[in-house]
């Protein structure tokens, strides 16, 4: 007698919705280019040592927002890295309109919504309380007031000291890669990104994001976030980066099949 199957797992709510277009471990750097772009984007990380690689202990017991902070970024800005490694310690999800230069999508709204009517970068507006903000360190205290302890690591307050060490992380390791628009078709939907602030595979993929101009809702899954087991459950793996796109119902890990995906997807030949 042919022995019986085992019956496939149930799905779950991500696996009915979404195909998975590339598997976890699917793809490499095989290309001298693509190597060279990842040891790139390890310098940034290196330089302001390691901020935004871990959550801060006792995330679990603060508050926590119920929508996404909205933050209005450009991707290769040392104030806006500033933000990021913030809401990557305090495990806050955001979402991000990308502003790079001469950005005309989300550029305009940046400047409805400031209180300045200027672009300035960052902007943050949290939906949650009302609050809106422009400069970089009243952005993070008050989301370590918010959301947080109170207490901003001192990596986040050395003042003209953080900002040259996140300066100069983006210039040695990836130049002006995040800071220019390229031609774009946006998306109906906010695609989603599961990542962190000092993963470089992560760094490569929000460079492509903010230069095509893609809205997305970042989720910050960094070390020791009470979001990991949650978001291994989806496919029975962690690894980072992963996006959904709501718009085509893809699902996708691995950086170089993610890059090829978005400039397919939302750039313009």
């Amino acid at each position: 007698m042919a022995e019986a199957q085992a019956p496939e797992a149930p799905k779950n709510a991500t696996q009915e919705k979404y195909t998975l277009k590339t598997k976890a471990h699917d793809a490499r750097y095989e290309m001298s280019g693509q190597r060279l772009a990842f040891y790139g984007s390890v310098i940034p990380a290196l330089l302001r040592g390691a901020t935004g690689a871990y959550v801060l202990p006792g995330v679990d017991k603060w508050k926590r927002p119920t929508k996404p902070i909205e933050v209005y970024d450009i991707q290769a800005s040392p104030y806006c890295r500033k933000v990021r490694e913030a809401t990557t310690l305090l495990d806050v999800d955001v979402l991000f309109y990308p502003c790079p230069k001469n950005g005309t999508v989300w550029r305009p709204k940046a400047q409805e919504v400031s209180p300045d009517k200027k672009q300035q970068f960052p902007l943050m507006h949290d939906p949650n309380s009302g609050k809106t903000l422009q400069e970089s360190d009243e952005i993070v205290k008050y989301l370590f007031n918010e959301y947080g302890d109170g207490k901003v690591p001192l990596l986040l307050r050395l003042g003209p000291l953080t900002t040259l060490s996140t300066i100069s992380g983006q210039l040695i390791g990836r130049g002006f890669s995040g800071a220019k628009v390229r031609p774009n078709t946006q998306p109906k939907e906010p695609l989603e990104i599961w990542g962190y602030e000092a993963s470089p595979f992560c760094l490569q993929v929000r460079e492509v994001l903010t230069e095509l101009e893609v809205p997305h809702i970042y989720h910050s899954c960094a070390r020791n976030s009470p979001k990991r087991p949650g978001f291994e459950a989806k496919w029975g793996v962690g690894q980072y980066p992963y996006i959904e796109d709501p718009n085509t119902k893809i699902a996708m890990f691995e950086t170089p099949e993610i890059l090829k995906y978005l400039n397919e997807t939302y750039g313009k030949k």
